[in-house]
């Protein structure tokens, strides 16, 4: 489904919506609460409604193609579909180290159903970790409200380090020129107070994931008619 781009007047102007994706958080949250993916291009457009989308940023690590090249490869088509619908996409390289792994399935902690405790097999795992990706995100968004690119900042992604992109506008920008809101999908109860310091919060429930969502299977190089009618479908809302 395309998103809705239209524009929504304030004051006799269009409102501008930027969007800014924590690409990680929101893949593991989407995938640990509704077992699907979802496109940044699709997610944007929902979150703006109503309101004129200028701009869609991505931020994610991606493999070293040396250490992984299937994960590398994977990726790398994932994010060259994204630039073509417009997204403008960060990447880093990931760093890798040596950690335990827990085989299991667990139940989330703040499950009210969950035990004290549980039996489970760990094992000796070359773990992957992103590094800067939140940096260049609070930079980017920092600087979109500070240079009027956007009379709204949406970030995506449950991560509180990023309530200081909120504060730094509120701080530096005179009389709340611009709105910051935050998108994230909710594991737990009081998101939102923990998350206190946006202006709006837009929850991603599991209807707003399966409108948005990313329906391509990237383990494969993708099908070129199945990219061209996708491109089609969408309407122009990608970052400039």
């Amino acid at each position: 489904m395309a998103p809705i781009v239209q524009t929504f007047t304030v004051f006799g102007m269009s409102e501008r919506v930027r969007v800014f994706i924590d690409g990680q958080n929101l893949f593991k949250g989407v995938h640990r609460r509704f077992q699907t993916r979802v496109h940044p291009i699709l997610l944007a457009g929902e979150l703006a409604g109503s309101r004129s989308l200028v701009g869609t940023r991505y931020y994610s690590g991606i493999h070293d193609p040396d250490v992984n090249s299937s994960m590398y490869e994977l990726v790398r088509r994932r994010h060259d579909l994204m630039r073509q619908t417009g997204v403008l996409v960060t990447e880093r390289t990931l760093r890798y180290h040596w950690e335990w792994k827990v085989d299991d399935d667990l139940p989330s902690p703040w499950d009210e159903d969950a035990n004290d405790g549980y039996d489970a097999k760990v094992r000796r795992h070359h773990g992957a970790r992103e590094k800067g990706i939140d940096v260049a995100l609070a930079l980017d968004a920092v600087a979109a409200a500070l240079t009027d690119e956007c009379d709204v900042v949406i970030i995506v992604s449950r991560d509180r380090d990023l309530m200081e992109v909120a504060d730094e506008i509120k701080e530096r920008c005179p009389a709340d020129c611009v709105r910051v809101e935050v998108a994230y999908v909710s594991e737990r109860r009081g998101d939102e107070r923990a998350l206190a310091s946006y202006d709006e919060h837009h929850e991603i429930d599991e209807a707003m994931a399966d409108r948005a969502r990313d329906r391509f299977d990237y383990r494969r190089p993708l099908p070129q008619a199945e990219v061209d009618r996708f491109l089609a479908s969408l309407t122009p809302g990608g970052d400039e």
